[in-house]
């Protein structure tokens, strides 16, 4: 059932192809029981938030029957139409939330420190004081899926064809950072769907929700929580959560091969993040109040 759904998913994504992110029909996906889920359209480009793009929701399979234990068992989400940052949070940036005194000042580490590189060993606590400095928030798990993959939920950002570093910052055969040993300035490569930036590769991205050692099937299983209307993961995202200590983090990093960069590629990591220079961030938010989904 879950790959006759994603080959439907693929279908719908290759009608909306050229016009990725601006056709509303391209959120008109089968849900639960036959029933459609229709994410409301984005709006023209002009009327946007600076430095974000929308990602038109929709209904998609979360996860991969072929991936890690973590990814399975897959089943079907439904995410409202969003928008997302283009890139990742920069050194820059972030620094004028320390000067606001909300975001504390992350471990140093050269050559990950120019203005324009993602920031790193941030934790997860001042990711979210950063979003919220803004006036926005973490992505969901299944929202930052939707993004990676895109209308057609591909295996990476730009596709299905593991093109490793043409395209992503990652570990190769000469080493970490495609043989640098550290990251790229953001919007270094091509951008992948809905024009998002980065979304394999370059740093770890942390999303809001807890992590959880496999979808469904397991001791510490997401279940239900996973799936269904704008799912947010175990507890919903909320403190304390048993058996859930972990927050999720997604898109691969400078430190690991291609193979953790797929787009349905999970992993968790203690929220304090005490040194760890592999784990950055970029932020969302809520489509603008009036636009209203169909409900399955």
């Amino acid at each position: 059932m879950a790959r006759s759904r994603s080959r439907q998913a693929r279908e719908v994504g290759r009608q909306c192809a050229g016009v990725m992110w601006l056709v509303a029909a391209c959120a008109v996906l089968p849900a639960r029981g036959g029933a459609e889920f229709q994410a409301a359209p984005c709006p023209a480009e002009a009327e946007w938030p600076q430095g974000m793009a929308c990602v038109t929701g929709g209904s998609f399979t979360l996860g991969d029957a072929r991936g890690r234990p973590d990814e399975k068992d897959p089943g079907l989400a439904h995410v409202s139409t969003f928008y997302m940052d283009r890139t990742e949070v920069t050194n820059a940036a972030y620094a004028g939330c320390i000067a606001a005194g909300r975001c504390k000042t992350p471990v140093h580490f050269r050559k990950f420190d120019g203005p324009k590189q993602p920031v790193v060993a941030v934790s997860w606590y001042d990711a979210v004081a950063f979003c919220e400095l803004q006036g926005k928030r973490l992505p969901t798990e299944a929202e930052w899926e939707r993004a990676a993959s895109g209308p057609e939920h591909t295996r990476y950002p730009w596709g299905d064809e593991p093109l490793g570093c043409e395209r992503a910052q990652v570990k190769d055969a000469r080493g970490e950072g495609c043989g640098s040993g550290r990251t790229r300035d953001v919007a270094s490569f091509p951008a992948g769907h809905w024009g998002l930036f980065d979304m394999a590769g370059n740093v770890h991205e942390w999303v809001q929700d807890r992590y959880s050692g496999c979808l469904r099937g397991c001791a510490d299983e997401c279940g239900d929580a996973c799936f269904g209307q704008d799912p947010k993961g175990p507890c919903g995202g909320a403190t304390p959560c048993k058996d859930h200590g972990l927050r999720s983090v997604r898109g691969g990093s400078w430190f690991w091969p291609l193979e953790r960069a797929r787009t349905t590629a999970r992993r968790g990591s203690g929220a304090p993040n005490l040194g760890p220079h592999r784990f950055g961030f970029r932020c969302a938010r809520d489509l603008l109040p009036g636009a209203k989904e169909q409900n399955p």
